[in-house]
């Protein structure tokens, strides 16, 4: 009976969330989504997913189709091996239908993929482990083997053993071969193509065949009168040919009883045929063993995983060549050695207690994830897979411990984790796999920034709750964000009730990024003054807004568990004074961001004013309006 398979055992629930996390908002915001396995028990969800959903969803399925859509969502089933394993939900308002299609089966495929790989690995450990055990057993098995007798030289015996105990003059031993045709393997006193030779095979062919005894006393020939006696020759799994005597000695017949003694002689003789042959097949493939055993230990060396074996008394018994590499420790100062001396730099990790519970529970443990700092003082994210390592009969042989260096993968996900703050999704997907090449690091460019500060904010904080006041405050955030990611430029940070945009960073490169920051500050009013118009009074606040375009230092900032994307530089500092002296609803500009976009907006030159923090006075801007508006 194949193995079921089970989506829980090979997709972790918090892969699975990550995944439909990314996808959601591809759906629509009030779209949610859900993986179950084929019983219909949620696997993962983002964000809630109704189990009442699940029910009528998968109750919407009267026929087979890669993708179903109904009113209330939508539903495609999930593959592997041929076999329906589970199913992709989607709950909520979705967009068209062919775009929901397509995104539905781009998911389905991403988590298919995840699936396959998921077997894979199960199948290979799985058979690397098996092989492995059964190399080694057949090549002891052959080391003992190599001492039996040929297979011509045990049939001669048998029928000389045979015709000495029936007292029979001819007879012969007729094997089946690999094609399944019956051919005389041994024989005394027939003669090949004689009238008696082919009815003896005529015999013999029926008791092969047909697994019973039989016996011919009358039959004849030119020389007279000549008993036949045929038994097959059998073992419990298969049949393998038959015995065949004639001519017993004085004239005699053949008996009943020589019918049992022979047919005891044959099933022994099956016996010792089988250990015979298996002895002559494992001499011929003792070498082939041999070289294939050394073949799978460079196979279990190369693996690319670490993988560490150790005994019911905690010692190391296999340190391959990938765990050398992992933990920097060499094979031959490991094997044969307790693995709390081998691996003391992992003893403050949960790697001691998770050896216990495999070793004292006989259960696995998956993707368990340790930081450990190795001898050398580098830091290194580990991903280990522990079970229980067994005999061929069952017994507990100690514990197996497979280890991948996630170090990489961890800081790749970190810094995806950091741009998709800045990016919406769809640009986040088409950035280089090696985001070195966006220069996260700091990279002097000229850029545009843009601040913008919720004016009248501190005395309405003063008189309304706090819910009240952080709803208030992220919707005028939201409006600005809008703005800011619709023109092309990225929100680097909130600031209480201001908020810092950029314009032509590495992560979003735009040649016009002055005039894209013109137009967010100019969509960023209206949109204010149209949400003025469905809130109360008390909740119509203003925006001061700054802008400047200069040269600034553009990369990641801070420590390695706390890193933020953000600008330095004097242009990042006079955006901020300019919006320290904008009035409510005012939006000023920078010269040399006037002098970028002066053909396509109506403004009027102020004063010059000294900003705080310089020591020339800079001269501003206000924005009136954008022309041909």
């Amino acid at each position: 009976m194949e193995e079921k398979i089970r989506l829980r055992r090979l997709l972790p629930s918090k892969q699975v969330a990550a995944l439909l996390a990314d996808f959601a908002p591809l759906l629509g915001k009030d779209v949610a989504l859900a993986v179950t396995d084929q019983d219909g028990r949620p696997l993962g969800s983002h964000p809630t997913f109704p189990s009442e959903a699940i029910r009528f969803l998968r109750e919407a399925v009267h026929e087979a189709a890669e993708i179903v859509i109904t009113p209330q969502g939508a539903l495609t089933p999930l593959r592997a091996e041929g076999c329906e394993v589970g199913w992709v939900l989607a709950l909520g308002s979705l967009p068209s239908a062919s775009r929901t299609r397509a995104l539905l089966k781009a998911l389905r495929q991403a988590l298919e993929t995840l699936i396959g790989v998921a077997l894979e690995k199960r199948a290979l450990a799985r058979e690397t482990l098996d092989r492995y055990r059964e190399i080694n057993l057949l090549y002891n098995l052959g080391e003992t083997l190599a001492t039996c007798m040929g297979v011509q030289e045990l049939l001669q015996r048998v029928l000389t053993q045979a015709s000495q105990i029936i007292q029979a003059r001819r007879g012969a031993v007729l094997l089946y071969d690999e094609e399944g045709r019956l051919t005389v393997a041994a024989s005394t006193g027939l003669e090949a193509g004689g009238t008696l030779a082919q009815e003896g095979r005529a015999l013999a062919e029926e008791v092969a065949r047909t697994g019973k005894p039989q016996i011919i006393n009358d039959f004849t020939n030119g020389e007279g009168r000549v008993p036949l006696l045929a038994v097959p020759m059998r073992t419990s799994e298969r049949r393998l040919g038959a015995i065949l005597l004639a001519d017993k000695a004085d004239g005699a017949i053949f008996t009943a009883g020589d019918e049992k003694l022979l047919a005891a002689l044959a099933w022994q003789a099956a016996i010792f045929l089988e250990n015979a042959r298996l002895f002559e097949n494992v001499r011929r493939q003792r070498d082939e063993i041999a070289t294939m055993k050394r073949y799978m230990d460079n196979i279990f060396a190369s693996i690319a995983s670490g993988v560490i074996t150790t005994d019911t008394q905690d010692v190391i018994t296999t340190f391959n060549r990938a765990a050398e590499t992992i933990l920097r420790v060499p094979a031959h100062e490991a094997v044969n050695r307790p693995y709390r001396q081998v691996l003391g730099f992992l003893r403050d990790t949960p790697l001691p207690t998770l050896i216990e519970e495999v070793r004292r529970h006989c259960k696995s443990r998956i993707a368990q994830e340790i930081t450990s700092r190795l001898p050398q003082g580098e830091q290194v994210h580990l991903s280990l897979n522990l079970s229980t390592l067994r005999g061929s009969n069952g017994e507990t042989l100690g514990v197996a411990i497979v280890l991948d260096d996630v170090t990489e993968k961890r800081r790749y996900e970190r810094e995806r984790a950091l741009v998709r703050r800045y990016l919406p999704p769809e640009l986040v997907d088409r950035l280089p796999d090696d985001l070195a090449e966006l220069g996260l690091r700091g990279e002097r460019r000229v850029i545009t920034v843009l601040f913008a500060d919720i004016r009248g904010f501190t005395s309405f904080s003063e008189v309304n709750p706090p819910e009240r006041v952080v709803e208030v405050i992220n919707n005028y955030l939201a409006l600005a964000e809008g703005a800011v990611r619709y023109h092309r430029g990225i929100v680097d940070k909130y600031m209480g009730d201001a908020v810092m945009a950029l314009f032509n960073t590495p992560l979003l490169e735009e040649q016009e990024h002055a005039w894209r920051a013109v137009q967010a500050a100019w969509g960023l009013q209206e949109a204010v003054a149209a949400y003025h118009q469905r809130v109360p009074p008390e909740e119509r606040l203003f925006m001061g807004i700054g802008i400047c375009t200069g040269e600034a230092v553009v990369g990641n900032v801070g420590t390695e568990d706390r890193m933020e994307y953000t600008a330095i530089g004097d242009t990042v500092n006079v955006a901020k004074r300019l919006q320290e002296n904008a009035r409510p609803g005012q939006v000023l500009l920078g010269r040399t961001t006037w002098e970028a976009v002066r053909d396509r907006v109506r403004v009027k030159a102020l004063p010059a004013v000294r900003v705080k923090g310089r020591q020339t006075v800079t001269q501003i801007y206000e924005l009136v309006g954008l022309v041909g508006e």
